[in-house]
């Protein structure tokens, strides 16, 4: 069973982890989040809870209690005071990109295109920057007017800078191997471009490709056994993808279309890849299957790469009718989109690694300030149930009370049973009148609803999955056969049976994981398998 502590203190020896880690040197430019931020006004106060900051109208009263369960996440009760914002934390992946229209130069974003950082300022173009594995070094491609293109080396602050190479020929498209240690870069021999890898410092460069045809654009896979570098070449003619060991051996086709692929970047699991086929992205398995368009917007988008966890995917893109933009994607249902900037100058060749700890969501707080520039769950809250595992933020339920009704307002832990797969966590919730319930739906999402309010319910007992932490039942009591004043603490009797947690008690309605109600004439027995699914038994 997860403990808030122990979460809280993962937590700060990371975050003090990230301070160590840092160069103290100033930054050359830095403007503010364009998205609005977290209240700042008045008397509020600042909590940590885990991954969660909440700011409260006053320190009075606050309570952050720990509900256990049996499963992997922990259930934090929050009440006691206003909570005027909430919102997670987590280790998320930076963006480094380049930025300017005719000498553009190497800059840095949090992954929701806030808190921008300029790490160089010349007249050079400056382009295809790649992170370390490490997220310490950024390498990119610095060509002078009138002189060969090399390839360069900066610390992720913007200081150290030198460069890996410096012939008489033009370097491209810089990617580090797994172990941080070696670079795969393009380098044009006399009109024959090829794939070349070398050490950080330039030396041992060695020519891995070896082809009278152009091979461009290499991305080296994340897999430290085993690795392979994903490649374009022109020896079929249209342009393919081809796949090669590190050392050059071993050179496979991967694509084989009469459409021209560019730029392909391994999944960070290395089974997939995705490219760009003018106009749109494309996602597709490595030697199998069928690719599929994954941006499919207005528009030319092109240079893909992957979030280190793979959920998201930024490229560059001018479906907003003005210069290139970045834009961030999911990877997932609802594979919702978000502009990162709003720019008149050209931003290209996004790279994501790097990751510090950054804002993940809001979910109560201003309009607009959820990530992406999405609406919170709501504004404020009054209370709320937050989940919490070992990776940090899960789910949170607001709930919705007047503030008539504050004194009244009490959440407890229910005693639970042992069932396979851990056993829902029951919390029971009671006020002079509960409104509603929402449930975080995940980014981009409207929140799940349970309409409390046409039913007068002033007691209900709220099953969280001990697993994700996600409501699975609401169960409102019938407050005519439960009077709370009666100091009956555990209003619903619970046993096994045939594997599934059968409930028994005075309900006057019962509502599902997605807020339909199974019971709209009450019950009085429901039932819970290990898979979630409820059932009314009478």
């Amino acid at each position: 069973m997860l403990r808030t502590t122990s979460l809280l203190i993962a937590l700060s020896a990371l975050t003090i982890a990230l301070i160590g880690c840092g160069s103290g040197e100033s930054p050359l430019v830095s403007t503010p989040s364009p998205s609005p931020g977290p209240p700042t006004g008045g008397d509020l106060v600042t909590h940590e809870v885990g991954p969660l900051v909440i700011r409260t109208a006053s320190a009075a009263g606050f309570v952050a209690e720990d509900i256990p369960t049996d499963g992997e996440v922990s259930l934090v009760a929050l009440h006691g005071s206003t909570i005027e914002y909430l919102a997670s934390q987590a280790m998320l992946d930076r963006i480094v990109f380049g930025y300017g229209d005719m000498s553009p130069d190497l800059w840095v974003c949090n992954l929701d295109g806030s808190n921008r950082v300029q790490l160089t300022n010349n007249a050079a173009y400056e382009y295809c920057p790649r992170w370390s594995p490490d997220g310490t070094k950024i390498a990119f491609v610095r060509a002078w007017s009138g002189q060969d293109a090399e390839i360069m080396m900066i610390n992720a602050d913007g200081s150290g800078v030198y460069a890996v190479t410096n012939t008489a020929n033009d370097e491209d498209s810089p990617t580090f191997g797994p172990a941080g240690r070696r670079l795969a870069f393009e380098r044009d021999l006399s009109g024959n471009s090829e794939i070349f890898s070398a050490f950080l410092d330039g030396s041992g460069a060695t020519n891995l490709s070896n082809h009278p045809s152009d091979d461009t654009e290499p991305d080296w896979s994340p897999r430290l056994d085993d690795p392979t570098i994903l490649f374009c070449s022109a020896r079929t003619g249209s342009g393919d993808i081809y796949e090669m060991n590190a050392d050059g051996s071993n050179q496979v086709q991967r694509t084989n279309t009469a459409t021209k692929e560019r730029c392909p970047r391994y999944h960070p699991a290395h089974n997939r890849m995705a490219y760009d086929v003018h106009p749109d992205v494309f996602v597709g398995h490595i030697g199998s299957g069928t690719p599929y368009n994954f941006s499919a917007s207005p528009g030319i988008q092109k240079r893909p790469c992957w979030s280190s966890d793979g959920r998201f995917i930024c490229y560059q893109s001018d479906a907003s009718g003005s210069a290139d933009e970045l834009v961030l994607q999911q990877t997932d249902s609802p594979w919702a989109k978000f502009r990162l900037t709003h720019n008149s100058a050209w931003e290209e060749d996004p790279d994501l690694g790097g990751p510090t700890m950054q804002t993940d969501r809001v979910l109560i707080g201003p309009a607009g300030s959820d990530w992406g520039g999405n609406d919170p769950i709501w504004a404020s809250a009054y209370a709320g149930v937050a989940a919490i595992d070992s990776h940090g933020y899960c789910n949170f339920v607001r709930i919705g009370i007047s503030p008539a009704h504050l004194g009244s307002l009490d959440i407890s832990p229910l005693s639970h049973t042992a069932i396979s797969g851990g056993a829902p966590a029951g919390v029971l919730v009671e006020a002079t009148r509960i409104v509603n319930l929402r449930q975080d739906a995940g980014r981009g999402r409207e929140p799940t609803v349970w309409d409390l309010d046409p039913l007068g319910v002033t007691a209900a007992v709220l099953y969280f999955d001990a697993c994700t932490g996600k409501l699975t039942a609401v169960l409102a009591l019938d407050d005519t056969a439960y009077p709370s004043a009666a100091g009956q603490h555990d209003p619903v009797t619970q046993r096994l049976e045939a594997r599934a947690l059968v409930s028994e008690g005075p309900f006057s309605a019962v509502f599902d994981a997605q807020g339909r109600n199974l019971a709209p004439n009450g019950a009085a027995a429901v039932a819970m398998d290990d898979t979630a699914t409820l059932s009314v038994l009478r």
